[in-house]
């Protein structure tokens, strides 16, 4: 059969990190950004207590997880919408707003997902470069000079991924106020804004009820480091909601996926306290004892990873990644998110011992890669095939 949309064979799927598939288990898997603590206990309990309902279909609604959520988040319930990870709810969002020839605005670099799944709707993505001499801030005129009549949305990360820079409230809604008076939506994914001090003052969540044109999508993954259990959700005003509701996948979210999540929202106070004096420790150690090294130039976080640039030891970051991968830790080669990125890595924050066993490997790291013979050659060379293909 001949194929409809003979594009699609050149278009690649986004590249992510924490892929233990691929890599065996027994390693410090630093290339996702999920919570050092782990999931909550209460995890293994919700999970065995909802295995009576797996003969069941899920409620398609997410009646009841959108009515916990919609507590938590302190909005009403019919602004609240719920995805298989939020991921999905890009993708529905890309389904129903943006049509073929649209113009799509997103940061660089930034999470791949919004481009990937506006292109596939059809849309024309344009890059809005975030400056390295600037620490990765965004520029707002800039953003604006970008927008014509042909654009549909802006998609904006929140801290953001991979570079963990936070923007001010302020800004992110002089960029919504400024696209609604240009009849352009925005969608801003806060999915590492739990792992904040001031991640409710900084949320733009409250503010969707009077802004029509702006969703938020947040994610439940992270927070409880459960991404085998896909959740995310997302706010916005009453009508995006409802959109993006039609375009949802059925029974995307499972029932156990739903009734764990409702256990996790109604007893997660002490977690979450615990997470964020966690993170703010621990990335402040990784940043500092980082820093100190030699060849790398780290840029200070704001969420809970860090982005590294390695160009400074005449190095790659597919090198760092395959040479780090001998001593069985995974960082994550941020050249997926474009060329210019090919000597950047990420971490994600972990407990003290780990961060201690990642930066005395980093401190090794340049004799390893500039100091050392055939051995260290041939012993690389095991991975080197599955490595150098990233």
């Amino acid at each position: 059969m001949k194929p409809t949309k003979k594009w699609l064979i050149g278009l690649e799927r986004p590249r992510h990190g924490g892929d233990v598939w691929r890599y065996g288990d027994g390693l410090l898997d630093f290339s996702c950004s999920l919570n050092p603590l782990g999931p909550p206990g209460d995890v293994v309990r919700a999970v065995l207590g909802s295995l009576d309902k797996i003969s069941c279909y899920p409620d398609d609604s997410c009646s009841l997880l959108k009515s916990e959520l919609s507590m938590f988040m302190g909005v009403a319930e019919d602004l609240v919408t719920v995805g298989c990870g939020s991921t999905e709810l890009i993708k529905a969002f890309a389904d129903v707003f943006v049509e073929p020839g649209d113009r799509v605005l997103v940061e660089h670099p930034t999470y791949s997902e919004y481009a990937f799944y506006c292109r596939l709707a059809g849309g024309v993505v344009e890059k809005v470069p975030l400056c390295e001499e600037h620490g990765f801030t965004l520029d707002v005129d800039c953003l604006f000079e970008h927008i014509d009549s042909d654009t549909r949305a802006v998609f904006l990360c929140n801290p953001n991924n991979p570079t963990s820079r936070l923007e001010p409230k302020k800004k992110i809604m002089e960029v919504v106020e400024e696209c609604e008076v240009r009849g352009v939506l925005v969608f801003v994914d806060e999915a590492f804004m739990d792992f904040l001090r001031d991640g409710r003052r900084s949320s733009c969540v409250p503010e969707v009820e009077g802004h029509d044109n702006l969703l938020v999508s947040r994610s439940l993954t992270k927070i409880f480091s459960i991404p085998g259990l896909r959740v995310g959700y997302g706010v916005g005003g009453r009508c995006l909601v409802e959109y993006i509701d039609k375009a949802r996948i059925s029974w995307g979210v499972g029932v156990i996926e739903q009734l764990v999540a409702v256990e996790l929202l109604r007893s997660c106070g002490s977690y979450l306290e615990r997470t964020v004096s966690l993170v703010e420790q621990e990335k402040e150690y990784l940043y500092r004892s980082i820093s100190g090294i030699s060849g790398y130039n780290a840029f200070k976080p704001d969420a809970n990873f860090l982005f590294i640039s390695v160009r400074e030891l005449r190095v790659n970051a597919a090198m760092v990644k395959a040479a780090l991968l001998g001593e069985g830790i995974l960082v994550r080669d941020c050249g997926s998110f474009g060329e210019e990125y090919s000597s950047f890595i990420r971490v994600g924050v972990k407990e003290r011992k780990p961060n201690e066993v990642l930066v005395e490997a980093l401190r090794k790291l340049p004799e390893k890669i500039h100091g050392l013979g055939g051995p260290a050659r041939k012993k690389r060379s095991v991975t080197e095939g599955a490595m150098w293909r990233q």
